[in-house]
């Protein structure tokens, strides 16, 4: 199981979270910066659920402290909205935070889960971002897409939809960068995301099968060799989503 370490002043908005990830993540619940930074050093914390607002303003010296001490936490902005906080909100992206949650408007369970698993997989994203070298946008937005949105049940079909572009016009472009077909480049994605998941030591190879809709354990074990020639510990002793991407560049004549 993953660590989340939460500043959420509202209880209703923790008691959300608690419910949204129950048997899949332990929650500590914070009650300052302070302890958030400590929850970082003394737990496995790999995101953070965070009010942005929390001291009554948007502290950005928090954000850029917390992130430069654990750059490898995703961050979550949980807040209430108002039309005085418009700014604040559109600088939280540049400040670091991966995902926004808006209080009584996307934060049912449902929609919790989906928001902290996409931010978590947004998070992983910059691992690839800056090696794809020179290609064309659609490709590009594929291979980032397919691990943004390693959560989702994607398919060729919708992930097509996604970059608004037809089925064929995808596979051509994706050929041409000599990456793998769109099937098979989701699942490259999700074992991105897995492995990251997999980084927490405490994160057994079952519960990343579960967060990201494997069929079951023993069919994320198979998708591991098939692609990898390793076991999920494996992935995990040798660096986790580093070494996946690496080994997905190799593939692909990007090393």
């Amino acid at each position: 199981m993953g660590v989340i370490a939460t500043l959420l002043p509202e209880e209703r908005c923790l008691l959300r979270v608690v419910q949204a990830v129950s048997g899949q993540h332990t929650v500590v619940p914070c009650h300052s910066w302070e302890e958030v930074m400590r929850a970082c050093e003394d737990e496995a914390v790999h995101l953070a659920a965070i009010d942005l607002f929390a001291d009554g303003r948007a502290n950005f010296d928090r954000v850029r402290q917390l992130k430069l001490r654990f750059a490898r936490i995703t961050l979550v902005a949980y807040v209430s909205f108002h039309s005085g906080r418009v700014r604040d909100l559109f600088d939280a992206g540049r400040a670091g935070f991966d995902g926004l949650i808006i209080v009584d408007q996307d934060d049912s369970p449902l929609q919790l889960k989906s928001v902290l698993g996409q931010a978590e997989a947004r998070g992983v994203a910059t691992l690839l971002r800056g090696r794809l070298g020179t290609i064309n946008a659609v490709s590009r937005d594929a291979v980032l897409v397919s691990i943004t949105r390693a959560h989702l049940r994607l398919t060729s079909h919708r992930l097509a939809e996604i970059l608004n572009v037809s089925k064929r016009t995808l596979l051509t472009r994706l050929e041409h960068d000599r990456f793998p077909a769109p099937q098979k480049l989701i699942t490259w994605g999700r074992l991105v995301v897995a492995a990251r998941m997999l980084e927490d030591a405490n994160r057994s190879a079952d519960s990343a099968a579960r967060a990201l809709d494997f069929p079951s354990g023993s069919a994320f074990r198979n998708t591991c060799q098939r692609y990898l020639s390793a076991t999920p510990q494996e992935i995990r002793t040798r660096g986790g989503a580093g070494f996946v991407v690496s080994e997905f560049l190799k593939s692909v004549g990007r090393a």
